[in-house]
C-alpha cells in the first residue's frame, strides 16, 4: 500500500471522528453551539466593518495612502508567516514526540513517513484555521476598497492555500531537523542568542529613533519614513510572506500581469519543494529523531535516578519543615502548586510561548514613553491608555485560554491519583485558579504599571488601570478554569488540540465578550475625559460612576464565580473514583 493510500485512510478515520464529535456536541449543547455560531458570524461582520473603516482612513491620507495600505498587507502576511511557522513547530513537537497516540500509530502496519506526514498535516490544520479566519474579513475589506474583479477571490484563495502549506512545511522541517541533529542545550543556546540579538536590535532602533526625534523633531514626513524603515523587512523578496502579499496587491491593480504570475509561481514551486523535503524527512529523519527524543528522555531519567538518594533517617533528621507556601496554604496545596510549576517549566512548548507574548508586551509598553510627548490633549492620551488596557486584556485572554483552560484536562489518566489524595477535586480546581491568577495577574499588573509610568498619566490613574487589569485577570482565569472543568478532554495529551475543541472556543468567545463589556463600562466611568477633554480627580464621587463601579464588580464576580460554581457540579458527575 502506498504512502498516499495509508495517509488517506488516516484522513478518512479522523474526518469521521470529527463529524461524530461535532454532531454529538451540537446535539447535546444546541444553545452553546448557536451562541458560538452567532459570535463567529458577528465577528466576521464586525471585523469586516472595522477593517473597511481602517483601510478607508489610511487610503485617504494625502500622497501616502495607497503605499501605507499596501505596506499593511505586507506586515500582516509577514507576522502571520512567523506565527504559523512557530505554531506548527510547537504543535507538531507535542503531537509527534510527546503524544501517546504516536507510539500507538507506530505499532500499526503504517510507514513512519505516513505517520509523520499525517501529524504534520494535523498540526498545520490546527494552527492555520484561526489565521485564515482572521484573514478573511481583512482581505474582503481590501478587495472591496480596490474594486476588484470576481476572479480575485478565487486566485487569492489559491495563494492563501499555497502560503499556509509552505509556512507549515517550513515549521515542520525546522522541528524535525532540530530534534534529529541538535540537543536541548544547543537549542536553548540558539534561542537565547536569537532573543538577545532581537532585543539588542530593538533597543538600538528605539534609541536611534529617539535621537532622530530630538534632533529634528517629529514631522509627518519623518513619521512616514520611520514607519517604512521599520517595516522594510516585510517587503524582502526572499520571504514567502512578501510573495503572497505582492500577488494579492498586484491583482488589485490594472496592467500588472507579469507580477500576478511570478509570485504565485514562486509560492507553488517552493511549496512543492517543501512538501518533497517533508516527504523525504519523514522517511529518513523522523523515526531516528523520535528514537533520539526517547533516548534523551531516558538519559535524563537515569541521571535523576543515579543521584544519591538519602535514607529515611537522614530525611527525618535534616527535614527543614514546611516551606513558606506550605505554611500559608498547607502542604498538600503547596505540593500540587509545585507540581504545576515544574510541569510548566519543564515543557519548552509551554514557557516559550508564555515568555514570548509577555516579553513582546513588556517591550511594547516600554515604548509608550515616546507617545507622551506626541499627545497634547488628555483625550488622546487616555485613549491610548484604554487601548493599551484592551491590548493587555486580549493578550491575557489568549494566554488563559491557551494555558489555563487545558490544565484540568492535561491531568488525563492521572486524575484518579489526585482524586485519591488528601485533597478533594474542588480544592485542586480552586488551587489552579489561585495560582494561575497570581502568576498571570502579577505580570500584567507590572506591564500596566510600566505603561502608566511611561505615559505619565499620574499615580492615581496608573493604579486605576492596574486595578482594572487585576479584575480582568480574576474574571478571565475563573472563566478558563471553570470551563476547563465543565468541558474536559481527559483523553487528549496535546494542549493545542484541547483548546481547539468546543470548550476552548467557548472560553475564547466568553473572554472576548467579558473584555468588551468590561472596557465599555470602564470607559463609561471616565467618560468625562472624552467629553470635556479634562481629567477629574474626583470622578468616583459622581453617582453614575459609583453605579458603574458596582456594575464592574458585579460583572467580575459573576464571570469568576459562575464557572467555578458550575464546575463543582460537574466534578460530582465526573466518572473518577474520588471516594476511594
Amino acid at each position: 500500500m502506498s504512502t498516499y493510500s495509508q495517509w488517506l485512510i488516516l484522513f478518512r478515520v479522523h474526518l469521521r471522528m470529527l463529524r461524530v464529535k461535532t454532531a454529538l456536541a451540537a446535539r447535546r449543547s444546541r444553545l452553546m453551539s448557536t451562541t458560538i455560531a452567532c459570535f463567529l458570524i458577528g465577528y466576521m461582520v464586525a471585523a469586516y466593518w472595522l477593517f473597511s473603516e481602517g483601510l478607508r482612513y489610511v487610503a485617504a491620507l494625502p500622497a501616502a495612502g495607497a503605499l501605507l495600505s499596501d505596506r499593511l498587507i505586507y506586515v500582516m502576511f509577514f507576522c502571520f508567516m512567523m506565527m504559523l511557522i512557530f505554531s506548527v513547530a510547537v504543535t507538531a513537537y507535542i503531537s509527534l514526540y510527546r503524544n501517546r497516540d504516536t507510539r500507538w500509530l507506530l505499532t500499526l502496519p503504517l510507514s513512519h513517513r505516513t505517520i509523520f506526514l499525517w501529524k504534520c498535516f494535523e498540526s498545520a490544520a490546527f494552527s492555520s484555521w484561526g489565521l485564515a479566519f482572521i484573514l478573511a474579513p481583512l482581505l474582503l475589506a481590501f478587495a472591496r476598497m480596490r474594486n476588484v474583479s470576481p476572479d480575485f477571490f478565487f486566485k487569492t484563495t489559491a495563494v492563501l492555500i499555497l502560503f499556509l502549506a509552505l509556512a507549515s512545511a517550513v515549521g515542520a522541517l525546522l522541528l524535525v531537523t532540530a530534534v534529529r541533529w541538535l540537543n536541548r542545550r544547543q537549542i536553548v543556546t540558539g534561542v537565547a542568542l536569537l532573543a538577545i540579538f532581537l532585543i539588542a536590535s530593538a533597543v538600538r532602533a528605539g534609541l536611534d529613533d529617539r535621537q532622530i526625534v530630538q534632533d529634528s523633531g517629529l514631522s509627518a514626513a519623518l513619521t512616514f519614513q520611520r514607519v517604512l524603515h521599520h517595516t522594510g523587512i516585510t517587503v524582502n523578496r526572499a520571504l514567502p510572506g512578501s510573495w503572497a502579499a505582492a500577488a494579492i496587491i498586484d491583482w488589485t491593480r490594472p496592467h500588472r500581469a507579469f507580477g500576478s504570475v511570478i509570485y504565485p509561481t514562486l509560492l507553488l514551486s517552493h511549496a512543492l519543494m517543501a512538501m518533497l523535503l517533508l516527504y523525504h524527512a519523514g522517511g529518513k529523519w523522523f523515526y531516528r529523531s523520535w528514537n533520539r527524543s526517547l533516548q534523551h528522555s531516558a538519559s535524563s531519567a537515569l541521571r535523576r535516578d543515579q543521584r544519591t538518594i538519602p535514607s529515611a533517617e537522614s530525611i527525618l533528621a535534616h527535614y527543614p519543615g514546611p516551606s513558606l507556601l506550605g505554611r500559608l496554604v498547607g502542604r498538600p496545596l503547596a505540593a500540587i502548586s509545585k507540581k504545576d510549576f515544574l510541569t510548566f517549566f519543564r515543557e519548552p512548548a509551554q514557557w516559550v510561548q508564555f515568555t514570548l507574548v509577555f516579553g513582546l508586551l513588556a517591550i511594547y509598553s516600554s515604548g509608550l514613553r515616546q507617545m507622551n510627548g506626541e499627545m497634547e490633549q488628555p483625550r488622546d492620551l487616555y485613549l491610548v491608555a484604554f487601548l493599551n488596557l484592551a491590548v493587555c486584556a486580549l493578550a491575557l485572554s489568549t494566554l488563559t485560554t491557551r494555558f489555563v483552560f487545558p490544565q484540568f484536562s492535561l491531568e488525563g489518566r492521572r486524575l484518579w491519583i489526585l482524586a485519591m489524595s488528601p485533597l478533594k477535586l474542588p480544592s485542586i480546581v480552586l488551587q489552579k485558579f489561585i495560582t494561575s491568577t497570581l502568576a498571570s495577574g502579577a505580570l500584567v499588573i507590572a506591564i500596566l504599571l510600566i505603561s502608566g509610568y511611561n505615559l505619565r498619566i499620574g499615580f492615581a490613574d496608573t493604579v486605576f488601570f492596574s486595578t482594572a487589569i487585576a479584575f480582568l485577570a480574576l474574571g478571565l482565569n475563573g472563566l478558563a478554569v471553570g470551563l476547563g472543568v465543565i468541558f474536559p478532554n481527559l483523553h487528549e495529551p496535546n494542549a493545542a488540540k484541547i483548546v481547539s475543541g468546543f470548550g476552548g472556543t467557548l472560553c475564547l468567545v466568553g473572554s472576548f465578550l467579558y473584555i468588551l463589556t468590561f472596557i465599555l463600562l470602564l470607559a463609561y466611568l471616565r467618560w468625562d475625559i472624552f467629553k470635556n477633554n479634562a481629567v477629574d480627580p474626583l470622578w468616583y464621587r459622581v453617582p453614575s460612576s459609583q453605579v458603574g463601579l458596582l456594575s464592574l464588580l458585579a460583572l467580575t464576580v459573576f464571570v469568576t464565580v459562575g464557572p467555578l460554581f458550575f464546575s463543582r457540579k460537574k466534578l460530582k458527575r465526573l466518572e473518577i473514583p474520588s471516594n476511594l
